[in-house]
């Protein structure tokens, strides 16, 4: 069996190269590809490196690799894209009706927003790998609503977690506190600038620990999300003000797996690193001084009893996550994975699979050609469409005029 494992970012990347392993543990000869999804920069070589891979990774568009008949040398697609080229992928892997791999999607961290809008785009998959049982019971009832088949969704788990963190001695009582920074949680300049103060003033409140600030993506390197505010400027900034910064406060670009082990708090706003620390036993908080909006994802911890504003942090006291969250919000891969790929390996070596007929993002048939009247296929996958003022449209008025 030959595998492919697609990516676009960092975070994505370093999913598949998790679930690889047990591929190869079967026999199957696993690629890895990353998928070209912006103009600029989506990964540095440095972060490439940092995970493990020797030899750079080929550079592929989802258009090239299906047109040009490579998709077909490979039995199984383990895809693991962000929403365009995943919509990408199926419009183009639909041309090869049934003379195509089979296709695993799986997420490369926690679904905290735009939830259902995720799993449509991905709901044309083979086998939808979903991270805990909240995932799966809502893609079920997607599914219902629209009256499409949702029994290709699996509880796989947060593959982030199949990295095993081996806590050092000692780093309860001795290691520092760690705050995992997000490049757009939060996004303004006014609640970043706090976040920094904050930071500073929690540091102040207890001088005799120490404080690291890991940032999401620091220098040159990449990922999805782009801050519009650096935490590293931030500092900076605070560092020449009368203030200052503490000095048992420092920033560093030590892996985040590398941090866990030896916390002895993890502090994070809305962050896959959250369940990555409660797996590893760290005591964990989430920060709620920013407020309830969906685009900050902190809804995802409503329940686990860990979310605290910054002056109500207490590092002496050790909170752990309500069981009732746990269950519904946290599950671990380890349990599943090596089922999950005989599973999918066995379904395409006894080609008992067709193509998906779910349509991506779950648009009907008539809205679909009613789109394909004044839009090409590749604008109805850019969803050019959804802009206040669609170029057909501009057009359309300037002929009437």
């Amino acid at each position: 069996m030959k595998v492919l494992a697609l990516a676009g970012y960092d975070s994505f990347l370093n999913t598949v190269r998790l679930i690889a392993p047990y591929f190869e543990a079967q026999g199957a000869d696993v690629d890895f590809a990353l998928v070209s999804a912006r103009n600029k920069k989506q990964i540095s070589r440095e972060q490439v490196t940092e995970m493990g891979f020797k030899k750079p990774i080929s550079l592929i568009t989802i258009k090239d690799l299906c047109r040009s008949g490579d998709i077909q040398s490979y039995d199984i697609v383990l895809s693991c894209l962000e929403g365009l080229s995943t919509r990408r992928l199926f419009h183009y892997l639909a041309e090869l009706k049934n003379r195509r791999p089979l296709v695993i999607s799986v997420y490369p961290g926690l679904v905290l927003r735009y939830a259902y809008d995720g799993f449509s785009m991905r709901a044309p998959a083979d086998l939808l790998w979903l991270n805990c049982k909240r995932d799966l019971e809502a893609y079920s009832v997607m599914c219902q609503a629209f009256g499409v088949d949702a029994s290709n969704a699996r509880q796989f788990g947060i593959a982030s977690l199949l990295e095993k963190i081996e806590r050092e001695p000692g780093a309860q009582e001795n290691g520092p506190i760690v705050f995992f920074e997000q490049a757009v949680i939060p996004r303004y300049y006014d609640e970043r600038n706090f976040m920094v103060k904050e930071l500073c003033v929690l540091a102040r409140r207890y001088p005799e620990r120490e404080f690291l600030i890991k940032a999401r993506a620091p220098g040159k390197k990449a990922t999805l999300h782009r801050t519009w505010h650096a935490i590293e400027r931030l500092f900076q900034e605070l560092s020449k003000s009368k203030a200052g910064v503490p000095e048992n406060i420092h920033l560093t670009d030590e892996r985040a797996a590398s941090l866990l082990s030896r916390a002895s708090h993890c502090l994070t706003i809305s962050s896959t690193v959250a369940a990555e620390a409660i797996n590893a036993g760290v005591p964990t908080t989430l920060i709620s001084d920013f407020g309830a909006h969906d685009d900050y994802g902190l809804q995802y911890f409503y329940e686990s009893g860990l979310i605290k504003s910054f002056n109500a942090i207490d590092l002496d006291k050790i909170i752990l996550a309500e069981k009732k969250w746990l269950e519904k919000f946290y599950f671990t891969p380890e349990y599943t994975v090596e089922k999950l790929v005989l599973e999918a390996l066995n379904i395409r070596k006894n080609n008992s699979y067709n193509l998906a007929k779910t349509p991506v993002s779950l648009y009907s048939s008539e809205f679909n050609n009613y789109l394909s009247i004044t839009h090409s296929p590749n604008s109805i996958i850019n969803r050019n469409h959804q802009r206040k003022i669609s170029i057909i449209s501009r057009l359309s008025r300037l002929l009437r005029v």
